[in-house]
């Protein structure tokens, strides 16, 4: 999980998309618990990937 967490904070960063406070819940979340079935990490990887998509899209 972490390293699919770290992928997609590297690509907004690459783009600057703003999202310090995703990326700090992310961190702070995989602190917690790193595994797949962390729903609140998913629920923040979703919302990482949607803004992804918005900007690309």
């Amino acid at each position: 999980m972490r390293n699919l967490v770290e992928n997609i904070i590297e690509k907004l960063e690459y783009f600057e998309i703003e999202c310090e406070e995703l990326k700090k819940d992310a961190y702070s979340e995989l602190e917690v618990n790193e595994f797949p079935d962390n729903q609140y990490l998913w629920a923040i990887i979703k919302s990482m990937a949607e803004k992804l998509e918005n900007y690309t899209a």
